[in-house]
Protein backbone atom coordinates (compact mmCIF):
# COMPACT_ATOMS: atom_id res chain seq x y z
CA UNK A 1 0.00 0.00 0.00
CA UNK A 2 1.32 3.59 -0.41
CA UNK A 3 1.60 5.45 2.24
CA UNK A 4 2.21 9.07 0.81
CA UNK A 5 -1.06 11.29 -0.13
CA UNK A 6 1.34 13.68 -2.07
CA UNK A 7 5.13 13.27 -2.97
CA UNK A 8 7.87 15.42 -2.14
CA UNK A 9 9.44 17.50 -5.07
CA UNK A 10 13.51 16.73 -5.39
CA UNK A 11 16.14 19.50 -5.72
CA UNK A 12 16.07 19.50 -9.01
CA UNK A 13 12.37 20.07 -9.43
CA UNK A 14 12.11 23.06 -7.11
CA UNK A 15 12.21 26.19 -8.66
CA UNK A 16 13.34 30.35 -8.11
CA UNK A 17 9.70 31.23 -7.74
CA UNK A 18 9.31 33.16 -4.22
CA UNK A 19 7.20 31.21 -1.57
CA UNK A 20 5.66 31.59 1.62
CA UNK A 21 8.59 30.50 4.11
CA UNK A 22 6.57 31.00 7.06
CA UNK A 23 3.46 29.14 5.48
CA UNK A 24 1.81 32.43 6.66
CA UNK A 25 -1.99 32.80 5.07
CA UNK A 26 -3.26 35.61 2.65
CA UNK A 27 -5.96 37.48 5.02
CA UNK A 28 -7.68 37.96 1.61
CA UNK A 29 -7.95 34.10 1.17
CA UNK A 30 -11.21 32.81 3.26
CA UNK A 31 -10.64 29.93 5.47
CA UNK A 32 -12.71 26.98 6.28
CA UNK A 33 -13.27 27.69 10.56
CA UNK A 34 -13.13 24.16 10.50
CA UNK A 35 -9.87 23.10 9.07
CA UNK A 36 -7.34 21.69 11.51
CA UNK A 37 -3.64 21.92 11.45
CA UNK A 38 -1.84 19.83 13.39
CA UNK A 39 1.74 20.80 13.06
CA UNK A 40 3.04 17.84 14.86
CA UNK A 41 0.91 14.93 13.98
CA UNK A 42 -0.60 14.29 17.29
CA UNK A 43 -3.69 13.34 16.44
CA UNK A 44 -3.38 10.00 14.06
CA UNK A 45 -4.71 10.14 10.59
CA UNK A 46 -7.65 7.33 10.56
CA UNK A 47 -7.90 7.15 6.90
CA UNK A 48 -4.35 5.80 6.94
CA UNK A 49 -3.08 1.88 7.18
CA UNK A 50 -0.57 1.27 8.93
CA UNK A 51 0.72 -1.90 8.49
CA UNK A 52 2.42 -3.86 11.11
CA UNK A 53 6.41 -4.42 11.17
CA UNK A 54 6.29 -8.26 9.61
CA UNK A 55 3.53 -7.48 6.92
CA UNK A 56 5.12 -7.22 2.95
CA UNK A 57 4.41 -3.93 1.48
CA UNK A 58 3.82 -4.06 -2.05
CA UNK A 59 4.11 -0.68 -3.06
CA UNK A 60 2.59 -0.74 -6.42
CA UNK A 61 -0.20 -3.85 -6.36
CA UNK A 62 1.81 -5.71 -8.46
CA UNK A 63 0.46 -8.91 -6.57
CA UNK A 64 -3.52 -9.02 -6.03
CA UNK A 65 -4.43 -10.95 -2.74
CA UNK A 66 -6.06 -14.55 -3.50
CA UNK A 67 -9.27 -14.95 -3.19
CA UNK A 68 -11.36 -18.00 -1.83
CA UNK A 69 -14.71 -18.63 -3.55
CA UNK A 70 -17.83 -18.90 -1.63
CA UNK A 71 -18.22 -23.01 -1.34
CA UNK A 72 -21.83 -24.63 -0.26
CA UNK A 73 -19.56 -26.51 2.69
CA UNK A 74 -16.63 -24.46 3.36
CA UNK A 75 -15.63 -26.63 6.09
CA UNK A 76 -14.88 -29.49 3.79
CA UNK A 77 -11.37 -29.05 1.73
CA UNK A 78 -10.98 -30.15 -2.17
CA UNK A 79 -10.82 -33.95 -1.78
CA UNK A 80 -7.66 -34.19 -3.28
CA UNK A 81 -5.81 -32.02 -1.37
CA UNK A 82 -6.78 -33.16 2.31
CA UNK A 83 -6.19 -30.13 5.09
CA UNK A 84 -3.78 -29.69 6.94
CA UNK A 85 -2.22 -33.19 5.95
CA UNK A 86 -0.71 -31.60 2.67
CA UNK A 87 0.36 -28.14 1.83
CA UNK A 88 0.19 -25.98 -0.85
CA UNK A 89 3.69 -24.23 -1.33
CA UNK A 90 2.74 -22.82 -4.53
CA UNK A 91 0.07 -20.47 -2.64
CA UNK A 92 -0.08 -17.52 -0.49
CA UNK A 93 -1.54 -18.58 2.16
CA UNK A 94 0.17 -22.49 2.12
CA UNK A 95 -2.03 -23.80 5.16
CA UNK A 96 -5.08 -22.90 3.76
CA UNK A 97 -7.09 -25.39 1.40
CA UNK A 98 -8.45 -24.67 -2.11
CA UNK A 99 -11.27 -25.04 -3.03
CA UNK A 100 -12.26 -25.99 -6.93
CA UNK A 101 -15.02 -23.78 -8.43
CA UNK A 102 -18.35 -24.30 -7.86
CA UNK A 103 -19.60 -25.21 -11.37
CA UNK A 104 -23.59 -27.10 -11.65
CA UNK A 105 -23.52 -30.95 -11.77
CA UNK A 106 -25.80 -32.43 -14.58
CA UNK A 107 -28.69 -34.34 -12.10
CA UNK A 108 -29.39 -38.03 -13.27
CA UNK A 109 -32.61 -37.93 -14.52
CA UNK A 110 -34.79 -40.62 -12.93
CA UNK A 111 -38.13 -40.78 -12.80
CA UNK A 112 -37.61 -36.69 -13.76
CA UNK A 113 -37.79 -36.03 -16.95
CA UNK A 114 -40.67 -34.44 -18.30
CA UNK A 115 -39.19 -32.94 -22.07
CA UNK A 116 -41.65 -32.98 -24.29
CA UNK A 117 -40.71 -34.57 -27.94
CA UNK A 118 -38.51 -31.96 -29.62
CA UNK A 119 -36.76 -31.97 -33.11
CA UNK A 120 -33.00 -32.85 -33.11
CA UNK A 121 -32.64 -32.91 -29.25
CA UNK A 122 -29.82 -34.93 -27.51
CA UNK A 123 -28.70 -36.10 -24.34
CA UNK A 124 -25.24 -37.63 -22.93
CA UNK A 125 -25.29 -40.51 -20.36
CA UNK A 126 -21.90 -41.11 -18.78
CA UNK A 127 -21.82 -45.30 -18.82
CA UNK A 128 -18.03 -45.29 -18.15
CA UNK A 129 -17.12 -47.28 -15.60
CA UNK A 130 -13.50 -46.42 -14.07
CA UNK A 131 -12.82 -42.43 -15.20
CA UNK A 132 -13.67 -39.55 -13.67
CA UNK A 133 -15.90 -36.73 -14.05
CA UNK A 134 -15.71 -35.81 -18.01
CA UNK A 135 -16.38 -32.57 -20.05
CA UNK A 136 -18.72 -32.61 -23.23
CA UNK A 137 -17.84 -30.85 -26.57
CA UNK A 138 -19.76 -30.22 -29.59
CA UNK A 139 -18.41 -29.08 -32.35
CA UNK A 140 -15.55 -27.66 -30.38
CA UNK A 141 -17.70 -26.03 -27.52
CA UNK A 142 -18.31 -27.53 -24.33
CA UNK A 143 -21.56 -28.02 -23.18
CA UNK A 144 -21.64 -30.27 -20.61
CA UNK A 145 -19.31 -30.62 -17.15
CA UNK A 146 -18.60 -32.69 -14.81
CA UNK A 147 -20.20 -35.33 -16.27
CA UNK A 148 -20.44 -38.08 -13.51
CA UNK A 149 -20.88 -41.83 -13.62
CA UNK A 150 -24.03 -42.95 -14.28
CA UNK A 151 -25.38 -39.51 -14.73
CA UNK A 152 -27.25 -38.42 -17.43
CA UNK A 153 -28.18 -35.02 -18.46
CA UNK A 154 -31.21 -33.19 -20.05
CA UNK A 155 -32.18 -32.86 -23.66
CA UNK A 156 -30.51 -30.26 -26.20
CA UNK A 157 -31.63 -29.36 -29.24
CA UNK A 158 -29.27 -29.47 -32.09
CA UNK A 159 -28.94 -28.19 -35.77
CA UNK A 160 -29.51 -31.59 -37.84
CA UNK A 161 -26.27 -32.72 -39.94
CA UNK A 162 -22.68 -33.83 -38.55
CA UNK A 163 -21.59 -32.60 -35.63
CA UNK A 164 -17.73 -33.56 -34.13
CA UNK A 165 -18.17 -34.80 -30.34
CA UNK A 166 -15.19 -34.82 -27.65
CA UNK A 167 -15.16 -36.68 -24.23
CA UNK A 168 -12.23 -34.72 -22.19
CA UNK A 169 -11.33 -35.42 -18.80
CA UNK A 170 -8.02 -34.21 -16.82
CA UNK A 171 -6.62 -32.19 -19.78
CA UNK A 172 -6.98 -35.57 -21.76
CA UNK A 173 -9.20 -35.74 -24.81
CA UNK A 174 -10.59 -39.53 -24.10
CA UNK A 175 -12.23 -39.78 -27.67
CA UNK A 176 -13.68 -37.21 -30.55
CA UNK A 177 -16.32 -38.75 -32.81
CA UNK A 178 -18.42 -37.54 -35.76
CA UNK A 179 -21.80 -38.25 -35.69
CA UNK A 180 -25.25 -37.30 -37.62
CA UNK A 181 -27.78 -36.60 -35.53
CA UNK A 182 -31.46 -36.58 -37.23
CA UNK A 183 -34.81 -34.94 -36.16
CA UNK A 184 -35.71 -37.09 -33.91
CA UNK A 185 -34.68 -37.29 -30.44
CA UNK A 186 -31.13 -39.46 -29.07
CA UNK A 187 -28.80 -40.40 -26.17
CA UNK A 188 -25.54 -40.46 -26.82
CA UNK A 189 -23.58 -42.36 -24.39
CA UNK A 190 -19.99 -42.92 -23.15
CA UNK A 191 -19.45 -46.22 -23.22
CA UNK A 192 -16.33 -48.56 -22.53
CA UNK A 193 -14.51 -50.06 -25.15
CA UNK A 194 -11.09 -51.87 -26.48
CA UNK A 195 -9.75 -48.82 -27.08
CA UNK A 196 -10.82 -46.91 -23.82
CA UNK A 197 -13.71 -44.89 -24.90
CA UNK A 198 -16.20 -44.78 -27.57
CA UNK A 199 -19.67 -42.94 -28.12
CA UNK A 200 -22.82 -44.65 -29.45
CA UNK A 201 -26.10 -43.56 -30.31
CA UNK A 202 -29.50 -44.66 -28.87
CA UNK A 203 -32.21 -43.33 -30.68
CA UNK A 204 -34.85 -42.68 -27.97
CA UNK A 205 -38.57 -43.33 -30.29
CA UNK A 206 -41.81 -44.38 -28.63
CA UNK A 207 -44.50 -46.83 -28.70
CA UNK A 208 -48.49 -46.40 -28.54
CA UNK A 209 -49.65 -46.56 -25.07
CA UNK A 210 -52.84 -46.56 -23.85
CA UNK A 211 -54.07 -44.11 -20.71
CA UNK A 212 -53.22 -47.19 -17.85
CA UNK A 213 -50.10 -48.26 -19.95
CA UNK A 214 -46.02 -47.65 -20.41
CA UNK A 215 -43.78 -48.42 -22.68
CA UNK A 216 -40.61 -50.20 -21.96
CA UNK A 217 -37.11 -51.33 -23.33
CA UNK A 218 -33.54 -52.29 -21.91
CA UNK A 219 -30.42 -51.36 -23.03
CA UNK A 220 -27.02 -53.10 -22.79
CA UNK A 221 -24.44 -50.60 -21.93
CA UNK A 222 -22.13 -52.93 -19.86
CA UNK A 223 -19.22 -53.55 -21.94
CA UNK A 224 -17.33 -56.20 -19.66
CA UNK A 225 -20.21 -58.41 -19.47
CA UNK A 226 -21.28 -58.94 -22.74
CA UNK A 227 -25.03 -60.44 -23.69
CA UNK A 228 -27.30 -59.94 -21.06
CA UNK A 229 -30.95 -61.50 -20.45
CA UNK A 230 -33.35 -59.13 -18.54
CA UNK A 231 -36.93 -60.58 -17.83
CA UNK A 232 -39.73 -58.60 -15.96
CA UNK A 233 -43.47 -60.53 -15.36
CA UNK A 234 -44.13 -62.24 -18.36
CA UNK A 235 -42.05 -60.17 -20.31
CA UNK A 236 -38.65 -61.16 -21.52
CA UNK A 237 -35.26 -59.53 -23.12
CA UNK A 238 -33.34 -62.30 -24.33
CA UNK A 239 -29.33 -62.05 -25.34
CA UNK A 240 -29.13 -58.01 -25.69
CA UNK A 241 -25.98 -57.65 -27.04
CA UNK A 242 -23.48 -54.67 -26.28
CA UNK A 243 -24.55 -51.41 -27.55
CA UNK A 244 -28.05 -52.86 -28.74
CA UNK A 245 -31.73 -51.32 -27.23
CA UNK A 246 -34.38 -53.27 -27.94
CA UNK A 247 -37.67 -51.97 -29.11
CA UNK A 248 -40.59 -51.21 -26.72
CA UNK A 249 -43.11 -53.31 -25.45
CA UNK A 250 -46.28 -51.88 -24.08
CA UNK A 251 -46.68 -52.94 -20.42
CA UNK A 252 -49.42 -52.18 -17.63
CA UNK A 253 -48.25 -49.61 -15.17
CA UNK A 254 -47.40 -51.13 -12.00
CA UNK A 255 -44.13 -52.29 -9.93
CA UNK A 256 -42.15 -55.12 -11.32
CA UNK A 257 -39.42 -57.49 -9.95
CA UNK A 258 -36.59 -57.12 -13.06
CA UNK A 259 -34.38 -60.39 -13.21
CA UNK A 260 -30.77 -59.73 -15.36
CA UNK A 261 -28.62 -62.40 -16.14
CA UNK A 262 -25.81 -63.80 -18.23
CA UNK A 263 -27.23 -64.54 -22.19
CA UNK A 264 -25.06 -67.87 -21.76
CA UNK A 265 -25.39 -71.34 -20.12
CA UNK A 266 -25.67 -71.62 -17.56
CA UNK A 267 -27.73 -68.58 -16.99
CA UNK A 268 -26.56 -66.65 -13.70
CA UNK A 269 -28.84 -63.70 -12.40
CA UNK A 270 -26.72 -60.90 -11.55
CA UNK A 271 -28.74 -58.69 -10.34
CA UNK A 272 -32.55 -58.25 -9.10
CA UNK A 273 -34.03 -55.02 -8.35
CA UNK A 274 -37.64 -53.36 -7.86
CA UNK A 275 -39.03 -50.89 -10.60
CA UNK A 276 -42.21 -48.95 -10.99
CA UNK A 277 -43.98 -47.35 -14.38
CA UNK A 278 -46.37 -44.79 -14.60
CA UNK A 279 -49.16 -44.90 -17.11
CA UNK A 280 -48.08 -42.81 -20.60
CA UNK A 281 -44.73 -42.85 -19.88
CA UNK A 282 -41.80 -43.90 -21.48
CA UNK A 283 -38.74 -46.01 -19.70
CA UNK A 284 -35.66 -47.07 -20.65
CA UNK A 285 -33.79 -50.01 -18.64
CA UNK A 286 -29.92 -49.14 -19.01
CA UNK A 287 -27.60 -52.36 -18.08
CA UNK A 288 -24.38 -50.85 -17.26
CA UNK A 289 -20.99 -52.12 -15.41
CA UNK A 290 -20.03 -50.42 -12.41
CA UNK A 291 -16.00 -51.85 -12.41
CA UNK A 292 -14.92 -54.32 -14.75
CA UNK A 293 -16.23 -56.85 -13.82
CA UNK A 294 -18.48 -59.33 -15.47
CA UNK A 295 -20.62 -59.64 -12.33
CA UNK A 296 -20.84 -55.84 -11.61
CA UNK A 297 -23.91 -55.22 -12.83
CA UNK A 298 -25.85 -52.08 -11.81
CA UNK A 299 -28.98 -50.34 -13.69
CA UNK A 300 -30.01 -47.18 -14.39
CA UNK A 301 -33.72 -46.57 -15.25
CA UNK A 302 -34.96 -43.12 -16.88
CA UNK A 303 -38.57 -41.67 -17.20
CA UNK A 304 -39.23 -39.92 -20.28
CA UNK A 305 -42.80 -38.30 -21.35
CA UNK A 306 -43.69 -37.46 -25.49
CA UNK A 307 -47.24 -35.54 -24.67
Amino acid sequence: MNLFKTIPLTAAQLTNDSFDAGFMVDPDTAVDPAFFVDPDFSVPDYDVMIPSDDEDIDPDFSVMPPVYPDRPFPDRPFPDRPFPDRPYPDRPYPDRPIYPPFVPTPMPCLFCNNDQWVRGAIRFLNAATGYNAFTIYIDNRPVYSNLNFPELTRYQQVSQGYHTFAVVGNGYTYVRKSMYIGDGMATIAIINSSTGLDLTLIADTTCPMSNANACFRVCNLAYYSGAVNVALGNIYFNSVRFKQATSFSSMMSGSYTVHVSRSARPETTLLTTTISMRPRRIYTLYVLNWNPSSDAIQTLMVEDRRN
